[in-house]
């Protein structure tokens, strides 16, 4: 009796252990940062598991999250940005399509949405969305 209940114990603390870190998957994360000036960047971020609610960010805010990749390669974020009369969607991370090493990085600009999947270096960051007029 003794040897199933220290089993079971061992066997808890396995899965909890697994479950909380990226077993067989990758970790990410995601930043979305405001770097435009007054008024405040709204800002929806969600996944069909998640959603962070809309809300508003000054500048140099940095809004991020981290995950694990699901095991079938389905993952999907995205972000809707509105700022002044303008505003744009794009998909902040999907498995298939990643060019992310960990990090996908994301500046809201006044002339559009910049990337890079390396990190915040401003000499990596390229313009991968165009501001739409609301």
């Amino acid at each position: 009796m003794k040897n199933i209940i220290t089993c079971l114990i061992l066997s808890v603390n396995i899965f909890i252990t697994i479950a909380s870190a990226c077993f067989l998957t990758n970790e990410y994360e995601v930043h979305v940062v405001n770097k435009l000036p007054s008024p405040k960047l709204k800002l929806h971020c969600a996944s069909k598991e998640t959603d962070f609610g809309i809300s508003d960010y000054g500048p140099n805010y940095d809004f991020h999250w981290k995950f694990c990749e699901n095991v079938v390669s389905t993952t999907l974020y995205f972000c809707h940005l509105w700022w002044r009369n303008k505003q744009v969607s794009f998909n902040a991370f999907e498995s298939r399509k990643t060019v992310c090493r960990n990090n996908c990085y994301y500046e809201a600009r006044s002339d559009g949405i910049y990337f890079s999947g390396d990190g915040p270096k401003s000499n990596l960051m390229k313009k991968v969305y165009d501001w739409q007029n609301r």
